[in-house]
């Protein structure tokens, strides 16, 4: 029961204590509705815990003719459909699709904050209980039979500002490390000027001049198939080269002895460079590995480096996207990557850069480490207050 006495308290369901909004969509057939001043969000509107903007805006007489409602500030949203269990509180008057269900606690009862957040720690029940062959959803009988402890109102504004001033460390230690990527980018503005528009008129090199390009192997077909998988060898995908930051640190998984036979083993320090699904996105392998053919490894010559190469494919990510072919899946061939031309520095300042980088990093790593933790107390009050 934790240091609350949690259980001393009664337990209530929510269709008890709280009233419930539906939300629906103006015909887009008729524009004028969507020619006006007032909110109108989706679920996928809600990406923070406060709703501050919205992408479309309708008139009074969209509302007449519809089942949307506009809700006051300060008013509880659920996503009911489409994203189910995302919470957050407007920020403004508003209104909102049937995904969404707006829920107006009794605060004579119930702090609002308190319920938001018992709201969200119940997300993984509602994503279990989700139902509905195209559109998957839970019925409002869900949210309105779940129970809450209905403890005094001072304990839940307790409750609610701990877990608040928890979530601000996370958005600030979230903020510092933006704050230091985008200290890397300037760097490299600093030193080296556009590389779009190489205003420093540096001499330019086709990446291949830079280093050694190559393309994974993954010989067998299916990639995936189970025979090849669960040995010692990590294989890194698309995905994961997408998802790291400066270096690849971990993989989801591993070639057994067969699955090696079939590939090629790259070097820790190997820069990934991805030409399928994700076009060039980048990251260096943190430890030796295997990847398929959606994925190029560069080593770069005495010319450059790796890392001064991975920020430099950073700036080139929209030009790249808006030249890769159009097929199925956007792609591009490693005779593109050949031929792209790369600004190319003295190798001393690109080593200066590589250096400081590698100094910021560092950096990152505590922050990163400082969010896991915070994040972790986050966690643990959530199931203290609220299991």
């Amino acid at each position: 029961e934790g240091c609350w006495g949690m259980s001393k308290w009664p337990m209530v369901r929510l269709g008890d204590v709280c009233e419930f909004v539906n939300g629906g969509t103006p015909s887009k057939k008729v524009q004028q509705f969507y020619s006006g001043t007032i909110p109108w969000i989706t679920s996928a509107d809600i990406v923070s815990d406060e709703v501050k903007n919205a992408r479309c805006f309708i008139t009074e007489e969209a509302i007449n003719n519809s089942t949307t409602k506009l809700v006051k500030k300060g008013t509880i949203l659920l996503v009911t459909r489409t994203g189910v269990g995302k919470v957050a509180i407007t920020g403004m008057d508003l209104c909102f699709s049937q995904d969404i269900t707006g829920v107006l606690p009794d605060i004579s009862k119930l702090n609002k904050k308190y319920l938001a957040y018992f709201l969200k720690s119940n997300i993984n029940y509602f994503v279990y209980l989700q139902r509905g062959a195209t559109i998957q959803g839970i019925t409002r009988n869900v949210v309105e039979s779940l129970e809450i402890t209905l403890s005094p109102l001072n304990i839940q504004k307790h409750i609610a500002d701990t877990l608040d001033k928890t979530q601000e460390i996370i958005n600030g230690h979230k903020k510092q490390l933006a704050e230091l990527d985008n200290l890397i980018k300037a760097i490299f503005h600093e030193m080296f000027g556009d590389p779009i528009t190489n205003e420093r008129s540096w001499s330019l090199l086709q990446l291949n001049k830079l280093g050694e390009l190559g393309r994974g192997v993954s010989k067998h077909r299916p990639r995936n198939a189970p025979e090849l998988l669960g040995g010692i060898y990590p294989f890194i995908q698309t995905g994961d080269v997408a998802n790291s930051d400066l270096y690849i640190s971990e993989f989801t998984q591993t070639y057994n002895e067969l699955g090696l036979s079939q590939s090629k083993m790259w070097h820790e320090g190997t820069l990934c460079i991805t030409i399928a699904a994700n076009i060039a996105k980048t990251a260096i392998l943190g430890f030796d590995a295997c990847f398929p053919d959606s994925v190029v490894g560069f080593c770069a010559n005495e010319n450059s480096n790796n890392i001064f190469i991975h920020y430099w494919f950073g700036f080139f990510q929209a030009i790249l996207e808006a030249q890769a072919p159009e097929s199925a899946q956007k792609n591009i061939n490693l005779r593109i990557l050949n031929e792209l031309k790369v600004i190319n520095p003295p190798p001393g300042p690109q080593t200066e850069f590589a250096e400081i980088v590698t100094k910021i990093e560092e950096q990152k790593t505590i922050v990163k480490q400082a969010i896991t933790e915070s994040q972790n107390l986050f966690n643990s009050l959530m199931s203290e207050y609220f299991d």
